[in-house]
């Protein structure tokens, strides 16, 4: 779409180009803010906000009138398409623009804000107040607003459609539809209203497979619907048999009942379960193998479903997702026109950028061949750490050329999925802003983007912040490291020494606004990561003062007044990993740390009077929980050697007890050492194993047990020992400590119940 552009009468004239438009001198103004007669609630909303936020910058009260009321001889602002428009715009009401296409148009003293519909007039009035008078929307909670008695803005016009069409930034304040329209956001999750612009929803989100189908209700009856494993149909972690032409009858009849119910939603899943079990009967797994790819028999069924749903709604279209095994784009089938194929980065290092970096080479591939064959692209990219929001993520310098990499190979959609459980993450707040705006305009420098908010929102302290982020960039590249979107740790890029380091140079950004308590509280909060890594390293500070027996590179006591504050600031975050409440875990922080140093540290009874490098204790409330409060949880108990055990009921063999990484480089390999556990269990049966343990890295068991239920039968805790077993660092890599129940009744095992965990010299 072209418009037509009408500076100002000047320029029709032949004279010069007005450069700059006066609004407002000294607290004064004669604009008037016009909107078409009869206006859409979204063109009333833009000019209520242009309105309102013009107030605060001079002062000066803007009236809002219909076009048929418009003063005479008053300069205006015209919202939307305003029967004036069409001197301006050869379409004024923007139909024929693209998707959320704004116009900034200089024309005499008026100014026009225009864009396509739904959301083009609100995101022409918001970037009329960002990029030209200074207004700056942090977060849901906290702007800039400059004061300018006297307004002066640039009289150069703007036109711009965003290459990305569906932006989803997936953190907490960009999720607020209060909040989302300031920054462009327009995804699912945002539930911005009609008045704000709407978003764009997809019905069923994703994983639908079993929303639409659920084996509960279908499997008895219909087995042959779902994946044949082994040579049998499965009902469980499966997916559904894409070759079974009834299933996908019924599969269709499902999804038109749900889009009768939401027609406008424009889009419907039709997606894979989240996670592996694709059927291989030999209909299917002949077409992955003609295919080259399980996602050509994905995209058969997936076009196969679209094209009868188009019979009833053409311009409907069909989202499915190429993850995990469906990943590698397929030899020969291509998605039809009514096809969306969202493309997830899951596997990728985060620590390099993707277009350039070697350990991506085979996702860069996979995106290279998909934006080939499909047409309409989207990706979901992972922009957190989900197995614990509150450590630092430095994934900094792939974020920006990521997006651009995308737009690049001509994606329209981009799901960008953060911290929305945690709203005390690693720099969620610059994170979720800066993100926002390149979604909206990947091409723009993002430096300039980023100093811009950490000079604006931190003050002085903005520069050392970015001194100490790019820090940890260069350790992260320095160290080789894998950064994936699950890291229980910063064990492998991030040493002591090093921690020390960037405590110091945090510390300058801080002293940078001691004197500012909005700044200082702001600053503050953004050291948690910092604060949790040093919590997380107390145990291994304690092992190098018990073990080498010098002094740890960080200071103890410091690590325990760390622990203290990280609880009680804290309360508020929401979820500490991905599904998890953070409940007790800052506390179980707390107490683990005030057990393994200072004066108090813990030294269990079996290793007392033994030598100090002859044992190590990991205390269960450090453990890692998996299927936290299903599988296992952390229980009172005062007849534990801690006063806290961990809780699994026997009915399932879930590994849901890990220890973080044994570190080896403590102990003495040439020895034998054992694993000593302290354990019990609630049972109605007498004979059979109750519990499974064993030592696990990279594919070799170190050691691999049973517990009887005739061994830990009752209320009373016992002591059980493994077989010898040596810790030579080559027999496998980051080797951890793990329990599980055996999987039997609970009216045989009720549950087991782990207490004290030791690894000592065997004798």
């Amino acid at each position: 779409m072209k418009i037509t552009r009408i500076l100002s009468l000047l320029c029709l004239g032949g004279a010069a180009v007005a450069q700059t438009v006066q609004i407002a001198n000294q607290g004064k103004s004669d604009y008037v803010i016009v909107t078409p007669d009869n206006p859409a609630p979204v063109v009333k909303t833009a000019a209520a906000e242009l309105a309102s936020h013009l107030k605060e910058v001079t002062g000066n009260t803007f009236a809002v009138v219909a076009e048929a009321a418009r003063p005479a001889g008053k300069p205006a602002f015209v919202v939307g398409p305003a029967k004036a428009s069409a001197a301006v715009f050869k379409d004024p009401t923007f139909t024929n623009a693209k998707p959320d296409e704004i116009a900034i148009i200089f024309n005499g003293n008026d100014i026009y804000l225009n864009g396509q519909m739904p959301r083009g007039p609100l995101y022409a009035v918001y970037t009329f107040l960002e990029d030209y008078v200074g207004v700056c929307w942090w977060t849901p909670e906290e702007r800039t607003i400059p004061h300018k008695p006297t307004l002066v803005v640039a009289a150069k016009n703007h036109e711009y459609a965003p290459k990305i069409i569906c932006r989803e930034t997936f953190y907490r304040g960009a999720l607020q539809a209060s909040f989302a329209p300031y920054i462009k956001c327009n995804g699912h999750f945002s539930g911005i209203p009609a008045d704000h612009g709407d978003h764009r929803s997809i019905i069923g989100w994703c994983h639908t497979f079993y929303q639409f189908l659920p084996p509960e209700k279908y499997f008895d009856a219909h087995p042959e619907w779902y994946s044949e494993i082994d040579g049998k149909r499965v009902n469980g972690r499966y997916q559904l048999c894409l070759t079974n032409e009834e299933m996908r009858k019924e599969f269709v009849k499902v999804a038109l009942e749900k889009i009768r119910q939401n027609p406008a939603a424009g889009m419907i899943s039709i997606s894979q379960n989240d996670w592996r079990g694709n059927c291989q009967c030999a209909k299917c797994k002949a077409i992955e193998e003609e295919e080259g790819s399980p996602s050509g028999l994905l995209l058969r069924f997936v076009n196969a479903v679209a094209a009868d749903i188009a019979k009833e709604y053409p311009d409907f279209l069909m989202e499915t997702l190429a993850y995990q095994y469906t990943r590698k784009a397929p030899k020969i089938t291509r998605p039809a026109k009514n096809v969306v194929v969202r493309l997830c980065s899951i596997e990728m290092n985060f620590a390099q950028p993707l277009e350039t970096g070697p350990a991506n080479v085979s996702f860069k591939k996979d995106i290279e061949d998909w934006s080939a064959i499909a047409p309409n692209l989207f990706i979901w990219n992972y922009v957190t750490n989900f197995s614990n929001y509150l450590l630092p993520q430095p994934n900094y310098r792939g974020l920006a050329p990521d997006i651009r990499f995308f737009v690049n190979h001509n994606a329209i959609g981009l799901f960008e999925q953060g911290d929305a459980g945690c709203w005390l993450g690693d720099f969620v707040r610059p994170r979720q802003w800066v993100i926002a705006h390149l979604q909206w305009n990947p091409f723009q420098d993002e430096m300039a983007l980023v100093n811009k908010f950490f000079d604006g929102y931190y003050g002085a302290a903005g520069q050392p912040l970015l001194k100490y982020i790019n820090f940890l960039c260069n350790a992260v590249e320095k160290a080789q490291y894998n950064l994936r979107c699950y890291n229980a740790n910063v064990y492998g890029w991030l040493t002591p020494k090093q921690v020390l380091d960037a405590v110091k140079l945090y510390a300058v950004a801080e002293e940078a606004v001691k004197d500012d308590p909005i700044l200082a509280k702001r600053v503050r909060r953004e050291r948690l990561p910092l604060d949790l890594v040093q919590i997380m390293y107390a145990q291994e500070m304690s092992r190098t003062k018990r073990f080498l027996g010098k002094d740890a590179d960080l200071d103890l006591n410091n690590i325990v007044k760390l622990a203290d504050e990280f609880v009680e600031l804290t309360k508020d975050a929401g979820q500490w990993r991905e599904g998890r409440p953070f409940g007790d875990y800052a506390v179980n922080l707390q107490k683990s740390v005030h057990a393994l140093v200072g004066a108090s540290t813990y030294v269990p009874e079996i290793c007392k009077g033994k030598a100090m490098d002859a044992w190590d204790v990991f205390p269960v409330i450090s453990f890692n929980l998996h299927g936290e409060g299903r599988w296992v949880k952390a229980v009172n108990d005062p007849a534990a050697a801690q006063g806290k055990v961990l809780r699994m009921p026997g009915n399932h063999k879930e590994w849901a007890a890990q220890t973080n990484a044994i570190p080896i480089n403590y102990y003495d390999t040439e020895k034998q050492w054992k694993l000593v556990v302290t354990v019990r269990c609630d049972a109605a049966a007498n004979s059979g194993d109750a519990l499974h343990f064993g030592i696990y890295g990279t594919g070799l068991f170190y050691i691999n047990e049973n517990i009887s239920v005739a061994k830990c039968k009752g209320q009373k805790y016992v002591r059980i020992e493994s077989k010898p077993f040596s810790l030579k660092p080559l027999i496998g890599k980051s080797p951890y400590i793990w329990f599980a129940p055996v999987n039997r009744p609970l009216d045989e095992v009720e549950a087991v119940y782990i207490d004290e965990v030791v690894i000592m010299q065997a004798d």
